[in-house]
């Protein structure tokens, strides 16, 4: 299929104003999330914030119940994953970009977490910040501004890198807090030798809203960490979600949606 009509109409502007049973019909059709921009700086975009403080007690409510994760994480099986590196010693966690306040309840029910940190946007952590006031979460730690922590042992980028305009400065923020491992889950890795770090995408399955990522550059981003210490020990693809590239070719061969597991030499 010739992918490039639908890429010039969707990266288009007045895609904000779709009607919702629009954009579900091309993206149930197509299934594509992403389209090429010529972008080479993200814009200034936010994710679309959609939760509440409702929501999180309701989430907290059935958590209490039957003591299962609510809310799909972008790594299966992270409790599992943690353990195997873990097992029953204790560590602390740094959730970025974390939303849902049952990830925390599952892990610190099943892992021997000392600390949970979570950052978000200011809205979101105001959410969490209540939250932990009221149910007297005591190993939970909502943070708006990562220079707030000292130290960590495990940093969880959730599938959100990719949304940070200045990615590497936040990255040698995370750097100096001397994580032991550090992990990105559900990224989009290119491997094509084009001379850049990232290519600026359009994000079109959650349209009307219109948000902007980078497609990371694999070689690169693997040797920007073993630069700063950290070398890959896992890459494995993410089978959370079946992305569709097609409508990338030519201009990128091979792109893929992986986990990555760098950890402190």
């Amino acid at each position: 299929m010739n992918y490039d009509f639908l890429n010039k109409l969707l990266v288009k502007n007045f895609t904000r104003f779709f009607p919702k049973t629009i954009n579900r019909k091309l993206f149930r059709k197509y299934h594509i999330f992403f389209v090429p921009t010529k972008l080479s700086n993200l814009p200034k975009n936010f994710y679309p914030v959609t939760t509440n403080l409702r929501s999180q007690k309701d989430f907290i409510f059935e958590f209490d119940k039957n003591k299962k994760l609510i809310n799909e994480t972008t790594k299966k099986n992270l409790d599992k994953f943690l353990f195997d590196l873990y097992k029953k010693y204790p560590f602390t966690f740094l959730d970025v970009g974390g939303d849902n306040i049952d990830l925390y309840l599952f892990l610190s029910n099943k892992l021997n977490i000392k600390k949970y940190f979570i950052l978000n946007f200011p809205e979101i952590i105001s959410i969490f910040n209540k939250i932990k006031s009221q149910f007297s979460y005591k190993k939970f730690y909502p943070i708006k501004k990562i220079n707030s922590l000292k130290n960590v042992d495990f940093v969880y980028f959730g599938s959100c890198i990719q949304y940070f305009k200045n990615y590497k400065s936040f990255l040698k923020i995370i750097f100096k807090k001397k994580p032991k491992y550090i992990l990105f889950s559900g990224t989009s890795f290119f491997y094509n030798s084009i001379n850049k770090d990232t290519l600026v995408v359009k994000q079109t399955n959650i349209l009307p809203s219109t948000v902007y990522l980078f497609f990371f550059n694999y070689k690169n981003f693997i040797n920007f960490f073993d630069h700063s210490g950290y070398k890959l020990v896992s890459s494995t693809k993410n089978n959370t979600t079946k992305v569709n590239y097609e409508n990338f070719k030519p201009l990128l061969q091979k792109v893929e949606y992986l986990d990555l597991l760098f950890k402190k030499k």
